[in-house]
């Protein structure tokens, strides 16, 4: 009998006696649901064999009837695991990702996961689009359960890799465009590198009570952008005295021309003469990540199993924009960001008699985003020679002021930022089978708190945008709003960075009963309560 997560399966037995026979059957497979709720399952095999790009869990979704799915093609890991599904019409942040029955996600924006779980770790994968039970907790847009793997009796295992290289791809229309011989004549860098192994078996000595599951994943990767350019100063425009955007260097404020240093040199023609320059980034982001499961499950005795399971992940990154920033100009935003992940659950599972079944469970759950500057990022006021007053002292950083001129790229960085999440909750589900019903009854109690900067822009931030009539956003720019004449210039700058430290519960409670008045109907029906 296969018993799959969230399945209620009737099986009825008749013993009668009869004498020896051999029978050839041809059969099809049949399988019963006695449940209103509308799901897919995804068993083992089919995690493993489906095609799925970048080898992301969360792409399975797409397959079930009712998903509306904005997700890209490869599906990002760490702090780009933004699920952008839609279960049903409902908003991308009201579906309930579990692992285990633990909550799965970053409450700072519902949709970002605190662990991807690798597939050679998940034994499977379902999802529930509508009419569900009121066991379920939290959210009302759908319901997507993750079962990781559990050792057995016998002792298994396995190891791979899956790498794609950039001399497999061929270069794109737009790099073929450069001067710069490097960026013309190759495809972009990448080096992608999906690697790990599983072991699983009993824990010896006691082979038919203890068993363990273990698995680590590892990804290398190096890839730069395909065709990401920035809008640069055209040096014709500080040489040119013909060109629209030239100022005389008298009028060239010293800070401005400092600032300039910043903007690398174009190494793309420009569009039209004396336009735009443009400048193609060839630097490579990073992303390098590591993942272990292990569980373990423990017969305590023929009515008594306690199990429990640890995840672990780390996501290390490079953004050459910025994290939440995202400039196309290199060397002056980038940041390291280091997220670590772990969502662990244990639990009691008693069964009662003949007919009642009581589950006991400890969740917790965490991440902790922290950037930094990267390797050769320069913006800072010193770098710089920036005397600029300010009008608060809270750029701790001591960032240069963002700048934005209409038609170029942004020049500046943001703040550092320091995100924590921790959750921690105890639950208990009571199941009990009384003729045609099947009742059940439980629990939920979660104590979270979520600590945040806003990284807000303390450095302050200039626009400078074309005056009607009169100059150019880059003029603006460069005399440095002289004599206070500039229509087409601006400052904000924030009072402070904001820090966010939120502590907040929720208790749930909720009874249900599976009524199955006749063997041809079957009624859902029940109530949950919920307190934020």
């Amino acid at each position: 009998i296969t018993l799959n997560v969230n399945d209620r399966v009737p099986v009825d037995a008749t013993l009668a006696t009869g004498g020896v026979t051999e029978v050839v059957e041809v059969t099809g497979q049949t399988l019963t649901q006695t449940t209103t709720a509308v799901q897919n399952l995804i068993d083992s095999r089919q995690v493993q064999e489906l095609p799925i790009n970048n080898r992301n869990f969360a792409k399975l979704a797409e397959l079930a009837p009712g998903v509306s799915s904005d997700l890209p093609d490869e599906v990002g890991v760490g702090l780009t695991s933004v699920m952008s599904l839609s279960v049903n019409g409902a908003r991308r942040n009201g579906v309930n990702w579990l692992v285990d029955g633990v909550m799965n996600v970053d409450v700072g924006s519902n949709i970002t996961l605190l662990s991807t779980p690798t597939l050679e770790s998940i034994e499977q994968f379902k999802i529930i689009t509508s009419s569900y039970a009121a066991e379920w907790p939290r959210s009302g847009g759908g319901i997507i359960n993750v079962v990781t793997k559990s050792g057995t009796s016998r002792f298994s295992g396995s190891a791979y890799e899956f790498f794609r290289n950039d001399s497999l791809n061929s270069n794109s229309y737009f790099r073929k465009q450069s001067t710069d011989p490097v960026i013309r004549d190759g495809a972009p860098d990448l080096r992608y590198n999906n690697f790990g192994f599983t072991v699983g078996g009993p824990a010896l000595p006691s082979r038919e009570k203890l068993f363990f599951f273990f698995s680590e994943e590892l990804r290398r990767i190096r890839r730069a952008p395909a065709s990401l350019t920035a809008n640069v100063p055209n040096p014709d425009w500080l040489t040119d005295p013909g060109n629209p955007n030239y100022v005389p260097p008298a009028e060239r404020d010293p800070i401005a021309v400092r600032l300039l240093q910043g903007f690398p040199a174009p190494n793309t023609p420009p569009i039209a003469a004396g336009g735009v320059g443009r400048y193609q980034v060839s630097s490579p982001n990073v992303n390098n990540t590591r993942q272990e499961v292990i569980r373990v499950d423990y017969d305590w005795s023929d009515t008594q199993r306690v199990w429990g399971r640890y995840t672990h992940d780390l996501s290390e990154t490079l953004e050459l924009g910025g994290l939440f920033f995202g400039t196309a100009i290199p060397g002056i935003a980038g940041t390291d960001t280091r997220i670590p992940g772990q969502v662990a659950a244990a639990g009691v599972r008693s069964i009662i008699g003949n007919n009642k079944l009581n589950e006991l469970n400890y969740h917790f759950s965490s991440n902790n985003i922290a950037t930094a500057r990267a390797e050769g990022v320069r913006n800072t006021r010193a770098e710089f020679g920036i005397t600029i007053p300010e009008v608060f002292p809270e750029n701790k950083t001591g960032l240069i002021p963002v700048i934005d001129i209409a038609g170029l790229s942004t020049l500046g960085a943001n703040q550092l930022y320091r995100i924590q999440y921790v959750n921690h909750s105890i639950s208990d589900n009571f199941s009990w089978q009384r003729g045609s019903h099947a009742f059940k009854f439980g629990g939920l109690a979660t104590f979270e708190q979520k600590n945040e900067n806003a990284a807000s822009r303390s450095q302050g931030g200039f626009s400078f945008v074309a005056t009607t009539g009169g100059a150019t956003a880059f003029q603006n720019f460069l005399r440095g709003n002289r004599d206070s004449l500039c229509t087409g210039c601006s400052y904000t700058e924030a009072e402070r960075d904001i820090d966010l430290n939120l502590r907040f519960n929720r208790f749930e409670f909720y009874a249900q009963d599976t009524w199955r008045p006749t063997s041809r109907l079957t009624v859902d029906w029940g109530l949950r309560y919920s307190l934020y």
